[in-house]
């Protein structure tokens, strides 16, 4: 087995330079975030630290050879030899352990109990993203026993920069919308929080959200905090009054009742209120601790509220962040905010296809 390590920026220039020197059965042993060695070493930015190893015979296929020394002294012992080889295989029992790599099946890329399909699954991918990769690899000709988190990494690349959308669109009303228990109240806590405080704007709050209860206490609260207007609406016809009252506010941020992806009928009555709303654009919010088969029929089902972009929240809550493929696969709608916690207003970052990325593939956790 040969062990290398690198000093990269990013993990993208770690599996492009472990690939081209290790083959594309290699495997990720370790990563760690170190800083430079050398004078001055407290100046230098942190590095990853990414330690790569491949078995020996990959290496012959693709023509390298392990240098190996002359060695002048006589020849050990076979008891010796016995003892080295039986250590190696230990070693490698071990590295294979660590990074969950088994023997992929000859049939399909993703057959039987295949190491690499359970990573997907754990992670949370849907079932389109799972088949699309397995088409990715037939497309690519890679052969099943090729199939490892070096072409993974390289598909989801691929797939971020030609799918994600990320957009944070200039509007004067935003309308919150979803199911209930998904942070609506408390991304709109944190959006007004940043608006009015840090950008200096005039907020307005308004909430038909008057079914589930303790709801308009709650925005009342961040209201009262932040001492800016909140209109409390149970009508169409009060909401156009909403509207006049807060006819001088920079923003107006409406919370919507919590509505279930499968009543249909409600979800049209919420569409109702909305309809009536001018230079609006509407949100969206999903949370990351949904299952993914629920998670895809919620946003496939509140398409018919016409809304316009998407905010993840509660990343903080979960370790698996394959709700993030799943959204750009089910939408074509962007993802503005990700929501990282329940401080206000700082646990809210704007969306970007790298961030995201990293959250994806694992180099970020909450």
């Amino acid at each position: 087995m040969i062990v290398k390590k690198y000093l990269v920026d990013d993990m993208y220039d770690a599996m492009v330079k472990i690939k081209q020197d290790l083959g594309s059965n290699a495997i990720i042993v370790s990563k760690r975030s170190v800083r430079q060695k050398g004078f001055f070493w407290f100046l230098k930015k942190r590095v990853l630290e990414v330690t790569a190893a491949t078995e020996t015979e990959e290496m012959k296929e693709r023509g390298i050879q392990k240098k190996t020394p002359v060695v002048e002294k006589e020849p050990e012992p076979e008891k010796d030899s016995e003892n080295m080889c039986k250590e190696v295989h230990e070693l490698r029992d071990i590295v294979m352990e660590l990074v969950g790599k088994v023997q992929t099946p000859k049939t399909k890329a993703f057959g039987g109990k295949n190491a690499l399909y359970d990573m997907l699954v754990d992670m949370d991918f849907n079932r389109i993203v799972i088949d699309d990769f397995d088409t990715y690899c037939e497309v690519k000709k890679v052969s099943p026993e090729d199939v490892n988190r070096i072409i993974l990494y390289e598909f989801l690349k691929e797939r971020f920069n030609d799918k994600l959308k990320v957009d944070v669109p200039k509007s004067r009303v935003m309308i919150f919308v979803g199911p209930t228990g998904v942070g609506k109240t408390t991304t709109i806590a944190k959006i007004a929080s940043s608006e009015s405080l840090i950008h200096q704007k005039k907020v307005g709050l308004i909430t038909i959200d008057t079914y589930r209860i303790g709801a308009v206490e709650q925005l009342k609260i961040y209201a009262n905090i932040l001492d800016i207007p909140l209109e409390v609406v149970v009508s169409k016809e009060e909401l156009q009054e909403a509207f006049e009252r807060l006819d001088d506010c920079d923003l107006i941020l409406i919370d919507s009742t919590g509505r279930s992806h499968k009543n249909t009928q409600q979800l049209d009555k919420m569409k109702s209120y909305i309809d009536v709303v001018d230079d609006k654009k509407t949100y969206l919010v999903v949370s990351m601790t949904t299952k993914n088969t629920d998670f895809v029929k919620i946003i496939k089902n509140y398409e018919c509220m016409d809304y316009d972009h998407l905010i993840l929240t509660k990343l903080d809550e979960t370790q698996s962040y394959g709700n993030i493929v799943n959204a750009f696969y089910c939408s074509d709608k962007p993802i503005t905010y990700i929501s990282t916690g329940q401080v206000v207003p700082d646990d809210l970052e704007k969306a970007s296809k790298d961030l995201l990325f990293k959250y994806a593939w694992g180099e970020l956790q909450v």
